[in-house]
């Protein structure tokens, strides 16, 4: 499927959150690339486009966190981005596929852009093959990477203490105190433990509160 096809079938899945989450869909427009006046060949003298509404927004890649806006700004816009992503995930039909900074437009909320690189569920695969797939390569994960990078995101919500990315205590140290210390004193504490299965020695070492919600393994 070309990028005009792979765009239009994201956009008709996605129907009920043009407007909001993604720009709304016109119509297809078919437009002539010759002046003969002789009849068009469909293939060689017609290109097929789609027409969507304008958004009055500010694209995130013409803004510099802690230039244009302050870090505490590009928080709060970093989480209504991650929420928008979520909201197509949960849709079950579709993936961006196509994850930078460049395909987000704000206005009152984070409108998301350029379907043409889109995932598409394809007819039959049930919930589980949809799973996989998602699983293998998430709009969130790859999103929350891009915004981390960009310098709009710190605040990195953590993965279960079990997960083996945990491992190493000297890792997931750095991990909890790179981060801003109002979020890491709300997300996480200091206990006394050993730093590995057999130790003697106890020490302070940082733990993930009991009430924080996790993000799943694959994300």
């Amino acid at each position: 499927m070309n990028d005009h096809g792979t765009e239009h079938s994201a956009y008709r899945l996605l129907h009920h959150l043009q407007g909001n989450c993604i720009p709304r869909l016109h119509g297809i427009v078919r437009l002539s690339i010759t002046s003969d006046p002789e009849p068009l060949h469909p293939i060689t003298d017609i290109v097929q486009g789609l027409a969507f509404e304008y958004v009055h927004g500010v694209n995130m890649e013409d803004l510099k966190p802690g230039v244009d806006i302050s870090q505490q700004e590009a928080e709060a816009i970093s989480s209504l981005v991650m929420d928008v992503f979520r909201t197509i995930e949960a849709e079950n039909c579709v993936i961006h596929n196509d994850l930078h900074i460049g395909n987000v437009i704000l206005r009152d909320s984070p409108v998301i852009i350029d379907f043409g690189f889109a995932i598409i569920r394809r007819p039959g695969w049930s919930d589980e093959e949809w799973k996989g797939v998602v699983e293998g390569g998430p709009d969130t994960r790859n999103m929350r990477r891009a915004l981390v990078n960009g310098g709009w995101k710190k605040n990195v919500t953590p993965f279960e203490m079990t997960d083996s990315r945990y491992d190493n205590p000297a890792v997931f140290t750095k991990y909890v105190e790179d981060l801003p210390e109002d979020y890491r004193m709300k997300m996480f504490e200091k206990v006394l433990d050993t730093d590995w299965d057999g130790a003697k020695e106890m020490v302070h070492r940082w733990r993930i509160k009991p009430d924080v919600r996790y993000r799943p393994w694959y994300d």
